[in-house]
């Protein structure tokens, strides 16, 4: 039997990492304007923690409080499931083997359902939702996790950024090959509509599976239920045939009708702000919510900042387990998002296992498994993947560009890249020793460490 991880509810994520001393409450009065997303940039460039703010310049506010920058750090996330940052691959691998439905409860008031606002009681412009950039096209929420049905593939649940029109609109922008696009276009073509919601404020399981691509058909609220070993538990909406968690902070239910709208620009993960687009219009029929509830923000900007720490995050997983069928050598896979994450990509291999052409068939199979990747790098087992000195030096050090690195013209990769728009080439570079490699990296007694680090020691309890 699975037993249940240590993932909670939004609310029990929040008092754990406060305990961890990874949180902060903020008491200086902020404006919505500027400030959240100022806030979010110091921290995520300084890793630090997250926060909390309750103070917000300007008119009352229905919700009062916004949590932010709670997924800085990978090591929060791992916080999440209650692991250690270095078994999170490990953890999520064996963990997604296999999904765990959620199940809808059917009697008994759920927490999302505390309080009602329908008709003239909705006004998106009473939560604080940020105006994060300068050049940004509005407010935007960034944390909010769509659901919806296609009629062939089933339920999904994903992040999609949506910009606030008014009191009852949002523009949301969808990839043109998401789950929620291909619902919202179809419901266009056929002139029918697409009940949804938008949930925030959710369970971090439901946060990192919702951030990673799952093949068409594969819900995410069943592999967050896989995440924490137990059936993610929903409840009817009130004005839309949607299922949502049940116990999420705030939940805005609505529907697509077809129409779309100009919407942007906006700061993606990338770091650059994207143009203009035309984005379908979500139409906003409720608002239910907790008591006091807590309203969510995901900072998107530069790296690093908590979206490419928190994005894709489980694919990593995914895709260790699928290559590792086939390349029993390999370690570990990782995609470093304090360089974006969707772009660069590194599998660490067991030195000892390798053989002709296999380095190179390995890193040629990860450009497919994660088809976004530009650049696939591939390092020994002494090089730490996740530490992206060490990763470059052995590119600067074990790899010869006339002979160690293959170019693919012509693949896809996130329509959000600056450089290509989605159209780009693929660089696999083996950075691994070679038959008669020349580096010898000495090393040092014992007695002499211990010595070096009793000194570091002192010197960083005196500062």
């Amino acid at each position: 039997m699975t037993t249940e991880s240590k993932s909670g509810s939004f609310r029990e994520f929040l008092s754990r990492i406060k305990s961890e001393g990874e949180l902060i409450e903020v008491d200086q009065e902020l404006d919505i304007k500027y400030d959240i997303g100022a806030l979010c940039r110091v921290l995520s460039d300084a890793d630090g923690p997250a926060a909390i703010i309750k103070n917000f310049k300007g008119p009352k506010l229905r919700s009062g409080t916004l949590a932010v920058n709670l997924y800085g750090p990978r090591r929060r996330i791992a916080s999440a499931f209650g692991v250690k940052e270095n078994e999170l691959l490990d953890f999520v691998s064996k963990r997604l083997g296999k999904r765990i439905p959620s199940e809808c409860i059917s009697t008994g008031k759920a927490p999302c359902h505390d309080v009602i606002l329908e008709g003239n009681e909705i006004n998106l412009n009473d939560w604080p939702i940020p105006l994060w950039n300068i050049g940004d096209g509005g407010p935007y929420i960034t944390a909010g996790l769509s659901i919806a049905r296609h009629p062939k593939y089933g339920w999904n649940i994903a992040h999609h950024r949506g910009q606030v029109y008014g009191s009852r609109e949002i523009g949301v922008c969808m990839a043109p090959d998401h789950h929620l696009r291909l619902a919202t276009d179809e419901a266009r073509l056929k002139s029918s509509r697409v009940d949804a919601a938008i949930v925030i404020g959710v369970r971090p399981s439901i946060t990192i599976a919702a951030a990673s691509d799952f093949a068409h058909g594969d819900y995410e609220l069943d592999a967050a239920g896989a995440l924490e070993g137990r059936p993610i538990q929903t409840v009817k909406c009130k004005t839309v045939d949607v299922e949502v968690p049940a116990d999420t902070e705030i939940v805005i239910e609505g529907y697509y009708d077809g129409e779309t709208r100009s919407e942007g620009p906006f700061v993606e993960f990338t770091g650059y702000q994207t143009p203009i687009i035309t984005s379908p219009v979500f139409k906003v029929t409720a608002i239910t919510h907790r008591h006091d509830p807590i309203f969510h923000g995901v900072f998107a900007g530069k790296p690093p900042c908590e979206t490419n720490t928190l994005w894709r995050e489980l694919e990593e997983a995914e895709a260790y387990t699928t290559l590792l069928r086939r390349f029993p050598m390999l370690k570990a896979v990782h995609r470093p998002p304090q360089i974006g994450r969707d772009f660069v990509g590194i599998v660490q291999i067991k030195s000892d296992q390798t053989r002709a052409g296999i380095v190179n068939t390995l890193l040629a199979a990860t450009s497919a498994v994660m088809p976004r990747l530009k650049f696939v790098i591939a390092v020994d087992d002494d090089i730490n993947p996740y530490d992206l000195t060490e990763v470059m030096w052995a590119v600067a050090t074990r790899c010869d560009p006339n002979v160690d690195t293959q170019l693919i013209h012509n693949t896809m990769t996130s329509w959000l890249d600056p450089s290509s728009g989605g159209l780009t080439g693929k660089i696999l570079i083996n950075a691994i020793k070679k038959e008669n490699f020349r580096g010898e990296i000495p090393g040092y007694p014992d007695a002499s460490l211990n010595k070096a680090l009793k000194i570091l020691g002192a010197w960083r309890s005196n500062n």
